[in-house]
């Protein structure tokens, strides 16, 4: 690895670690230098902002999900509904499996404003799961699972109407309201039939999200203890 991408991958793996230990706004660019005894202008020549620190981290996590979403689609060969279901339990800002970085994308995405960073996770989300996502569906649409007059289109319609869901839920989380998680919730649900009517899929196969996942996000993010 050539010295300067080393000295990116320093910054943001720093920063990372930071922001799990202080969290995202307590976090100065300083203690980041500090950290590595950097100079601002090495900072500043990798990255404009903190924001963009973060967006990188969303970025490579990206990455990361797609290689995890692929492995999951690979181990559920055979069964469109069950991959497709394994898909959504791996993108998106409402991960219980990476409950640290689930509680610091949604702290800093879903709190005083953060339209910036979730436009970013939006488009990585898309960017990471839309090839898979059609995949399963071609598969699907093959085996007479799925049935669909546009194949070409419904993936990512699909997924834009996840990640509206998703948002709302994330919001609620944010908030830490008992109701507004409620009504999030339903639509979600909602959201789920849904899909399952615009893929002509069996009722009841299509889960976008498991409620079991809920509490390591809850205590992630401090609103409960996890039991």
């Amino acid at each position: 690895m050539k010295k300067g991408l080393a000295r990116r991958e320093q910054i943001i793996e720093t920063a990372e670690r930071l922001f799990y230990k202080k969290g995202y706004e307590q976090t100065a660019v300083q203690d980041i230098l500090d950290e590595l005894n950097l100079s601002k202008g090495g900072f500043y020549h990798h990255f404009e902002s903190k924001l963009q620190v973060l967006e990188a981290i969303c970025a490579r996590q990206g990455q990361l999900d797609q290689a995890a979403m692929e492995e999951a689609v690979a181990r559920r060969a055979g069964n469109p509904p069950d991959q497709l279901n394994a898909l959504f339990a791996l993108c998106g800002p409402l991960r219980d499996d990476k409950p640290d970085y689930a509680a610091l994308m949604i702290r800093a995405a879903y709190r005083d404003g953060g339209f910036q960073l979730r436009d970013t996770m939006r488009r990585v989300m898309i960017a990471s799961a839309l090839p898979l996502v059609n995949q399963v569906i071609a598969a699907g649409l093959a085996d007479k699972v799925f049935f669909t007059r546009f194949p070409g289109e419904i993936g990512e319609l699909i997924l834009l109407l996840y990640a509206n869901m998703t948002d709302e839920v994330a919001m609620a989380l944010a908030d830490g309201g008992d109701a507004p998680l409620s009504d999030a919730l339903s639509r979600l649900e909602a959201c789920r039939a849904a899909v399952e009517t615009l893929l002509n899929a069996p009722f009841g196969s299509i889960v976008l999200y498991d409620l079991a996942r809920l509490p390591r996000l809850h205590a992630a993010l401090g609103l409960t203890e996890e039991k």
